[in-house]
């Protein structure tokens, strides 16, 4: 058994692992998009190291790009099997990829048309709309927590991640030769108490663990604190009549933006007479996906639902759904929030909101997502007094506001926490989805806290090899759901007494609890 790091290893973007059980059986835990430096899209147009006609199935832990925006690369280049993802990230993915494969068809188009100029030759989109519509047909809905077996030896188990809507973290359990490895994904992982989704849960204890490391080095500012400062830069603009800009991901960002404006109107913090425009296509139809999926919101969005109240309503808010409706936008004399794409405004409809207004001294910018090294966005945060847009050079006068509490990923403190449960002697992590200095803080920091872990931190392209730890227990008929952990204990177990290490305390006693159970005994 092996595992090969094919992106998202000391950079945020392209996550993906390839997983080979055996000479027949291979297959991909997520597919994600290179995003921003040329050096690292250019990795998009390497995808024949995916193996696409070799793979038995994908699975996709959530719908964000750089999780599952190469998927319908890979479908061009032949892979025709089945996509694993829970239902609320399979409705999310085809919005996400149709709009992907317009944007590809647009870049390819563009490049084009200047290369004829000069004489050169066409160039060819990453993909196309066909590629994506075949992907989608792919799709298979799994439901949380429900383990079963994908493929021959290989049991799946989706668990929430409260990242986004639908997000999950992955544990597979993989059979070989008579012996099992169990290997979790941690997938993105959001914040405890966050907007909209539940927090995340555990994973059961794994093996191996490949985990995100986003923000490994730093902490966010409570969400409080940061809806509040959201609402004065707001509160400031409207006095001054200028405009707010805010490059925001179409999926759960761009809701949580939503939430706290509604609550804010609710609570009268939020003028009645300033518009808020949502201009961008791709997050309007996320955010009536979001409206759909009632199922996927935590207790306090339902009790809201439950009290007649819709947490996503803003009177004043506008979909500025054609290109026209948006260009109209410039027209607007007077305050606005205009929440637009993308999150780190390399594309997307914010880059024309900022040509039109970041050189005015009464725009403010706020950014609320992690801005990847390369991006426009990183250049605000870093405090670049010109930015380049369109091939053109536009003075940086408005004021950036870096806001990071909105943040659909945990912080190193919530990151710690969520691997403490998870700890036990032995476990190998690998630390992926973080820039070089986050993820090596965090090896750091968690050394110290947990030195019965073993932290590693690949580069993209290693492999690493598993090897089957204990035997596969008997499954046994009719077990009771609660029956789960136990029988994960009695893994453990066996694990750790392969490896020459002592048995655990309060063995005998579980040992008698699983036995009960499975006789059908209640207690």
């Amino acid at each position: 058994m092996r595992i090969t790091c094919l992106g998202a290893a000391r950079t945020v973007t392209g996550s993906s692992y390839l997983v080979e059980k055996d000479g027949d059986t291979c297959f991909l835990v997520d597919c994600g998009m290179f995003q921003g430096s040329r050096q690292l899209e250019r990795r998009n147009w390497m995808a024949t190291t995916y193996r696409p006609r070799d793979l038995d199935a994908l699975f996709i832990t959530h719908a964000h790009i750089d999780h599952s925006g190469l998927t319908p690369r890979l479908v061009r280049l032949g892979y025709k099997g089945p996509i694993y993802a829970t239902a609320a990230t399979c409705e999310l993915l085809r919005i996400l990829w149709l709009d992907s494969a317009h944007i590809q068809e647009m870049e390819a188009e563009w490049q084009t048309r200047k290369n004829r100029r000069s004489g050169g030759t066409p160039v060819e989109p990453l993909y196309q709309t066909a590629d994506a519509e075949a992907a989608i047909t792919l799709l298979r809905p799994v439901e949380l927590d429900a383990e079963r077996e994908f493929l021959p030896g290989v049991r799946a188990q989706f668990v929430q991640a409260g990242h986004i809507l639908g997000a999950a973290s992955l544990l597979l359990t993989l059979k070989v030769d008579g012996g099992i490895h169990r290997v979790g994904f941690s997938g993105d992982l959001g914040r405890p108490g966050a907007l909209i989704v539940p927090d995340a849960d555990h994973l059961p204890r794994p093996d191996t663990l490949f985990m995100e490391t986003t923000y490994g080095n730093r902490s966010h500012k409570s969400l409080e604190e940061s809806q509040n400062e959201l609402l004065a830069v707001i509160k400031q603009a409207y006095v001054e009549g200028g405009k707010v800009l805010i490059p925001a991901f179409a999926v759960e960002r761009t809701q949580d933006l939503l939430y706290t404006l509604a609550t804010a109107h609710r609570y009268g913090e939020f003028p009645d007479d300033m518009p808020v425009f949502l201009d961008s296509p791709l997050a309007i139809a996320a955010t009536e996906i979001f409206r759909k999926h009632h199922e996927f919101y935590d207790d306090h969005a339902r009790e809201l639902l439950r009290q007649g109240i819709d947490p996503l309503d803003l009177p004043s808010l506008r979909y500025t759904a054609s290109t026209e409706e948006s260009r109209a936008i410039n027209d607007h004399q007077g305050p606005a929030v205009i929440i637009a794409g993308n999150g780190m405004a390399t594309a997307g409809r914010i880059k024309h909101h900022l040509k039109h207004n970041l050189w005015r001294k009464d725009c403010h910018v706020i950014l609320v997502g992690f801005q990847a090294a390369g991006t426009t966005g990183r250049a605000l945060v870093d405090g670049a007094n010109k930015v380049r847009i369109f091939r053109e050079e536009v003075a940086v006068n408005a004021q950036v506001h870096t806001i990071g509490g909105f943040s659909a990923h945990a912080d190193q403190g919530e990151l710690l926490e969520w691997l403490g449960a998870l700890a036990h002697p032995g476990l190998n992590v690998y630390l992926m989805h973080g820039e070089e200095t986050s993820a090596g803080a965090f090896r750091k920091l968690a050394g110290e806290r947990l030195p019965q872990v073993h932290f590693h931190l690949p580069r993209i392209g290693d492999t690493i090899h598993l090897r089957p730890l204990a035997a596969a227990p008997a499954k046994v008929s009719g077990l009771p759901e609660r029956a789960r952990d136990l029988a994960h204990r009695l893994e453990d177990l066996a694990a750790r007494l392969a490896q020459g290490q002592s048995a655990p305390e309060g063995l005998e006693k579980a040992i008698a609890q699983l036995e009960r159970l499975a006789a059908g005994e209640t207690e």
